[in-house]
């Protein structure tokens, strides 16, 4: 089944086609701001580039976060706008498990909250959940060492607290892509994973 798939949860867009076998096509770009604006023309740039239509398109995944809470209202709203155009469905996989795809070994995925403390879930070697997803800060970090660190806090997670750094090495949206295509029979479903509440200024 072709996928499409995309992440707009942290400071990229990265979107994505591919099957069980192969990667079509994809793209990521690094932007602080102006996801909803970004991702439709490159979802359009990596249909093309892989010569196909949306009505191709046999499923869609999405990162349900934690993330940005606008990013990933984002990716949601644009994953179940497509689910209704086509009458498809909408494959959540959550960006812990998107970041954690194929490391090999175990691994905190620390992702960056803009504040001085980190979303972070552990998995073991063969990306299995081993703790249910949580805020750490640094201090509390510290005494879980020693352990490998991946994701968008890691490397600001490893100055502080001096742990192994792994390197992501392919883009998000594969990633997503992958572990929906790997659960087609028992989807995740499209609700978001925001783990605090918006800041909300009146």
């Amino acid at each position: 089944m072709l996928m499409l798939a995309f992440d707009t949860s942290a400071s990229f867009v990265s979107v994505a086609v591919l099957d069980e076998t192969r990667v079509w096509s994809y793209q990521e770009r690094e932007m602080e701001r102006g996801h909803a604006e970004a991702l439709m023309p490159m979802i359009q740039s990596v249909l093309d580039a892989s010569r196909i239509t949306l009505k191709d398109i046999g499923g869609v995944a999405v990162s349900l976060g934690p993330g940005s809470f606008t990013g990933v209202r984002v990716g949601l709203a644009a994953a179940r706008a497509f689910a209704l155009a086509l009458n498809i469905r909408v494959y959540g996989v959550t960006t812990f498990e998107a970041w954690a795809y194929h490391v090999g070994k175990p691994v905190w995925v620390v992702l960056d909250t803009k504040r001085d403390d980190y979303y972070a879930q552990l998995f073991d070697g063969e990306g299995k959940v081993s703790s249910e997803p949580t805020i750490l800060s640094a201090e509390q970090f510290k005494e879980k060492l020693p352990f490998d660190a991946l994701g968008t806090g890691a490397e600001k997670l490893a100055s502080e607290v001096h742990c192994g750094l792994i390197q992501k090495i392919s883009p998000i949206a594969v990633s997503i892509g992958r572990v929906a295509l790997g659960r087609l029979d028992h989807p995740l479903p499209p609700d978001p994973i925001y783990l605090r509440e918006a800041d909300v200024t009146l």
